[in-house]
């Protein structure tokens, strides 16, 4: 009888963590600590290549239960890059509550990158594209957005 308890209760536990793998394995890991490359520029279109570095750059998957914020771009355009230092800027202040996800449309990272490649990319860079929680296309702007008019798209998608 003894036995079979404590066989019970390992049981449980081995439950209890393989369930905690499942939820940490389904959390958004969304490209991290976003930041500017050096040497972009704001006032003419020079390839220093992608302007934006981060962490996990090649995670693409879409967030479940926040919203998830798709920036396109390119290297060598200056809108991109001024884009870019307004996403970061905002990156700061949401990063908890939104995921991020940068895609190069030149050198997609990977076939989950061409997918939201085909999805969502119209052909015109910069473009912002936010998710709602469940997924669903809250809304799209192609061109520079300021950043508190992003930051209100965010918002709404919440």
């Amino acid at each position: 009888m003894k036995a079979a308890k404590t066989f019970a209760l390992m049981f449980s536990f081995s439950a209890v963590g393989l369930c905690l793998m499942v939820v940490f394995s389904l959390a958004a890991f969304a490209a991290t600590n976003l930041r500017l490359k050096d040497g972009i520029s704001f006032v003419q279109d020079t390839d220093n290549g992608f302007p934006i570095i981060a962490d996990k750059m090649d995670d693409v998957s879409i967030a479940q239960g926040m919203p998830t914020l798709i920036f396109f771009g390119a290297a060598a355009d200056l809108n991109t890059n001024r884009q870019a230092k307004r996403l970061v800027d905002l990156y700061k202040k949401v990063q908890d509550k939104v995921k991020v996800i940068v895609i190069d449309v030149d050198h997609p990272v990977n076939s989950g990158a061409l997918k939201l490649i085909k999805t969502y990319y119209k052909g015109y860079i910069p473009l912002n594209v936010i998710l709602d929680k469940t997924g669903k296309l809250s809304s799209s702007n192609s061109g520079e957005v300021e950043t508190g008019e992003l930051k209100s798209k965010l918002d709404r998608a919440m």
